[in-house]
């Protein structure tokens, strides 16, 4: 393969990582608490059996949006919305977790849980656990938790470094740095919604797909190109 194969396919490679990303984000519009994704590209040189170097374009990690979602009142004395930094920690079957998305509701033990039944912790790293009989919930904006008979909890909110969280199924993040207190505040009775824009989302994705047939199509003419060459040689050594 020549160097124009080897640039085109690089190109293609990444592009179609990049549509991977793009439907994620897209999937994910109306997922609460989820952080949008964004391929990270760069330009790399080789040397592939050319005298002169060529560039090939290399999709080196991803980066997060960072910017907080739309907070959307429920009412649900369980929903909670984290205004600011921060993520609430979880206990899983495969170790501490992290996330945003506040949608819990207690379990049959008592025990406040998310969606998939994973416990929320305290600032303690113990799950929270609410009083036997107890219809009413109110949690402040620092996490403290009480019910008629006074504080009983208090949530852990933590935070990371850029780059410290790694993504796992069902909106929550896996992480070997030490958490630190974040500085953020929850929101009762609220959720934050995905911060994903579908529109760009979707512009993204059809700039992709032009991208990638106008790569097909330079690859095309390369090998139409090199199938009249070899057509020649024949002819003539024939």
């Amino acid at each position: 393969m020549d160097t124009t194969g080897y640039v085109a396919l690089s190109r293609q490679m990444v592009l179609q990582r990049h549509m991977t990303t793009i439907a994620n984000n897209i999937a994910n519009a109306g997922t609460t608490g989820y952080r949008a994704e964004h391929t990270l590209f760069e330009q790399a040189l080789a040397r592939p059996g050319e005298p002169e170097p060529a560039a090939f374009v290399q999709d080196v990690g991803l980066y997060r949006d960072t910017r907080p979602g739309a907070v959307t009142q429920t009412g649900n004395q369980f929903d909670l919305a984290i205004n600011g930094e921060g993520y609430l920690s979880f206990q899983t079957p495969a170790g501490e977790r992290y996330g945003r998305a506040g949608h819990l509701q207690p379990d049959a033990t008592g025990r406040l849980t998310d969606a998939a039944g994973n416990p929320v912790l305290d600032d303690g790293g113990q799950p929270v656990v609410l009083p036997d009989g107890e219809q009413q919930i109110t949690i402040t904006a620092d996490g403290t938790i009480s019910a008629g008979a006074g504080q009983f909890a208090r949530l852990q909110l933590v935070t990371f470094n850029d780059g410290d969280l790694v993504r796992e199924g069902g909106g929550l993040y896996r992480s070997q740095a030490v958490p630190r207190p974040a500085n953020g505040g929850v929101v009762q009775g609220a959720l934050e919604e995905s911060n994903v824009a579908p529109v760009l989302e979707m512009t993204s994705m059809l700039a992709t797909v032009r991208a990638f047939q106008g790569v097909q199509k330079l690859i095309d003419a390369q090998h139409e190109l090199d199938r009249r060459a070899i057509e020649r040689m024949i002819s003539v050594t024939g």
